[in-house]
């Protein structure tokens, strides 16, 4: 568990709340194991899930179903928090499905228990309020990193999450980047090219 509190702490490194080492391991300790198989649901669209999850190993993405076709919003990799909003705020059905891309390890808590730890420990509830400040932020980032023309988005995901073009499929990569696979293919041929 050394190493998934490492990985949280790289996550949000700016999280001015840090937890004392006894109540990050009683956090971890609550958690459950879920192994992910690829393309594994973690949690599906419409379905109420309210628990919190970290990414321990693999990768998980944020899609949703627009009507016509599944799109890619973000990824979770190692040390990721990984929350419904709909569903742990107001109860209601999940926005996005949470998937797998490739064999994933991801650790549960539930709600009643993250509420539970939160009520004990003042210290506790305040690291959780800076996490999800933290992915109010990664969500903001995203627009400013991921932005402009196809070839600039392709760009920024190289440079800034290498992990994502090596390890996830290039169809999911489209969607994430709003392009199609074969123009993926061409922006990976060209930059290829110009290396």
């Amino acid at each position: 568990m050394d190493e998934l509190k490492r990985l949280i702490l790289e996550e949000c490194p700016h999280n001015p709340h840090k937890m004392q080492d006894g109540l990050f391991d009683e956090f971890l300790g609550a958690m459950t194991e879920v192994r992910l198989r690829n393309r594994e649901v973690l949690v599906p669209y419409g379905k109420m899930d309210a628990n919190l999850y970290v990414q321990r190993s693999g990768i998980t993405r944020y899609c949703w179903f627009d009507g016509e076709k599944e799109k890619t919003y973000g990824f979770a990799t190692p040390g990721t928090v990984m929350i419904s909003y709909h569903s742990h705020v107001r109860r209601a059905p999940s926005f996005f499905q949470l998937e797998s891309c490739g064999q994933s390890v991801v650790m549960r808590i539930s709600k009643t228990e993250l509420d539970a730890m939160a009520r004990r420990s003042h210290e506790f509830a305040l690291w959780l309020v800076d996490i999800h400040l933290e992915q109010l932020y990664s969500n903001e980032l995203r627009y400013a990193v991921i932005n402009g023309q196809a070839k600039e988005r392709f760009r920024s995901l190289v440079e800034n999450r290498p992990e994502i073009m090596a390890r996830v499929p290039l169809k999911v990569i489209a969607s994430y980047l709003g392009v199609t696979p074969n123009y993926l293919s061409y922006l990976k041929k060209v930059a290829k090219t110009a290396e």
